[in-house]
C-alpha cells in the first residue's frame, strides 16, 4: 500500500513537466515477448528513486527473473483493485463517522453540560436553585425522562404533535436548551405561549394546533412560566448573552408583579414588600395588552406572599397555576378535540435560566388524558417524589392557589 502510494505521487510528479518524456522513462519497457523488463534509470532522477524503482519491481517479480509476465502482472492489477476498494471503504466509514458525529453532538453536549458542571459552578446561583426549585432537571435530563415515560404509551415523532406554551423570551429558544431540544425530538413544535408563559394563542390557536395532529395521532404540551438566576443566587435577574447589565427575568411576570406593588403603595394598606426599582418603567407599561392581562390574572393570587421564602419565586409558582388553568380550559372547552387527538400529554413546571451551565425545568404535573376518562398522573413514574414547597410559598393554600400537589394523594 505504501509502495503504491508513492509509486502514484511519483508517476504524476514526473509527469507534470514533461508528461510524454517523462512517464515513459518511468514506465517499465514491454518487448514484443509480452514480457515486462527492468528499464535503465534515467540520468535525471535523484538515487533514491532509482532504489524505490528496484524495490517496486522486485516486489512484484515474483520468479525473479527480471521479466514481470502476465501472471505477475495481473497480481499488480488485483492488488491496485483491492487498495481501491480498501480507499472506498475507509471513505464511506469517514463519511458515516462524519454523520455519527452529526447526529450525537447534541448528545455529547448534554454529556459534558451535565458532567462538567464543578468546573464552572456559580454557586450561589446553585444554593438559590436547590432551596427554591429543589428538584429541578438539567434540560437534557428532563427530555430523557419524558422519552422513557411516553414512548411505551405509543407517542412517537411520527405520530405526536409537539406544543409548548412558555415565554416568548429568547432566552428560552437558545440552542441546546429546553424547547429546541424538545422541538429537535419531536420533529416540530407548535408554539402556543406569549409573555409569561401564558397560552395567548387562545382556544382559537389550540384549535389550529389540535387540527394539524397526525391522523390518529397524540399531542404533547409542555407548559411553564420562566425564571432567571443571577451568579449572585438573586431570582429574577440574568446576565444575557452580549450584555454586561443584569436584565430581569420573566420581565413580563416582574413588571406585572411591581405594577401591583405600585397599586398598593398608593392604597390605604401598602404591601409590605419593598418595590423592585431595579425594574425599569418600560416593563409595567399598561398600555401592553398581554402585560395588562398578566396584571389581572396574576392580582388574586398574591395572598400570602410575605409568608414565601422568595417573592420573585412565589410570583413564579403562581404564574405555573394561571397558565395551567388556561391550558386546561383550551382543552376542556374544545369540544373536538379527543375526536382530532387519540391521547393529550401534558407537562407543566418552570423553566430557570441560567447565565452558565444550561438552563433547568422544575417538574410540577406531569399527566395524559383520553376521551371519557380519567386522567393518568405520570409524575412518579417520570420525576419520583413531588418536591415539598410548602416552606418556599409559605402556606398550604398559597400551593392549591399555584394548583401545586402537595402530594400524591392531594
Amino acid at each position: 500500500m505504501k509502495n503504491l502510494s508513492l509509486l502514484v505521487t511519483l508517476s504524476v510528479c514526473l509527469c507534470m513537466p514533461s508528461r510524454k518524456k517523462a512517464c515513459f522513462a518511468f514506465v517499465p519497457k514491454v518487448s514484443l515477448s509480452g514480457h515486462t523488463t527492468r528499464h535503465q534509470p534515467v540520468k535525471q532522477f535523484v538515487s533514491f528513486l532509482d532504489e524505490v524503482d528496484d524495490e517496486m519491481f522486485d516486489k512484484f517479480d515474483k520468479d525473479d527473473n527480471g521479466t514481470i509476465d502476465r501472471e505477475e502482472f495481473r497480481a499488480i492489477a488485483k492488488k491496485m483493485r483491492k487498495d481501491n476498494s480498501r480507499r472506498e471503504v475507509i471513505s464511506v466509514a469517514t463519511a458515516m463517522a462524519s454523520s455519527i458525529f452529526v447526529v450525537t453532538q447534541s448528545n455529547t453536549f448534554q454529556f459534558g453540560q451535565k458532567n462538567l458542571r464543578p468546573f464552572y459552578l456559580e454557586e450561589n446561583a446553585e444554593l438559590a436553585q436547590n432551596r427554591l426549585f429543589p428538584t429541578a432537571l438539567l434540560s437534557g435530563d428532563l427530555d430523557k425522562a419524558i422519552v422513557k415515560t411516553l414512548g411505551p404509551r405509543g407517542f412517537t415523532p411520527e405520530n405526536t404533535l409537539f406544543g409548548h406554551s412558555v415565554c416568548s423570551d429568547e432566552v428560552n429558544n437558545k440552542k441546546e436548551q429546553l424547547i429546541p431540544l424538545l422541538v429537535n425530538r419531536w420533529q416540530e413544535g407548535f408554539s402556543l405561549g406569549g409573555l409569561g408563559g401564558l397560552p395567548f394563542a387562545g382556544k382559537s390557536g389550540f384549535g389550529a394546533y389540535l387540527h394539524h395532529v397526525p391522523d390518529n395521532g397524540k399531542l404533547f404540551i409542555i407548559f411553564a412560566p420562566h425564571v432567571g438566576i443571577g451568579p449572585d443566587g438573586k431570582v429574577g435577574a440574568l446576565q444575557r448573552d452580549g450584555q454586561s447589565a443584569v436584565s430581569t427575568a420573566c420581565g413580563a411576570a416582574i413588571g406585572a408583579y411591581k405594577a401591583l406593588q405600585a397599586r398598593k403603595k398608593d392604597a390605604a394598606a401598602p404591601d409590605p414588600l419593598p418595590i423592585l426599582e431595579d425594574v425599569k418603567s418600560e416593563d409595567t407599561d399598561q398600555f401592553d395588552p398581554q402585560l395588562n392581562q398578566i396584571v389581572k390574572l396574576l392580582a388574586p393570587r398574591l395572598g400570602g406572599i410575605e409568608l414565601s421564602e422568595d417573592s420573585i419565586a412565589f410570583v413564579t409558582y403562581q404564574m405555573y397555576g394561571i397558565i395551567r388553568t388556561l391550558i386546561n380550559e383550551c382543552i376542556t372547552l374544545t369540544p373536538d378535540t379527543f375526536d382530532n387527538a387519540s391521547e393529550v400529554a401534558l407537562l407543566g413546571g418552570i423553566i430557570i435560566n441560567r447565565r452558565k451551565g444550561g438552563d433547568f425545568f422544575q417538574p410540577l404535573s406531569f399527566e395524559t388524558r383520553r376521551k371519557d376518562e380519567a386522567p393518568v398522573d405520570l409524575f412518579r413514574e417520570a420525576f419520583g417524589d413531588r418536591p415539598n414547597l410548602a416552606s418556599v410559598l409559605g402556606s398550604e393554600e398559597a400551593l392549591t392557589r399555584a394548583s401545586i400537589k402537595i402530594n400524591d394523594s392531594a
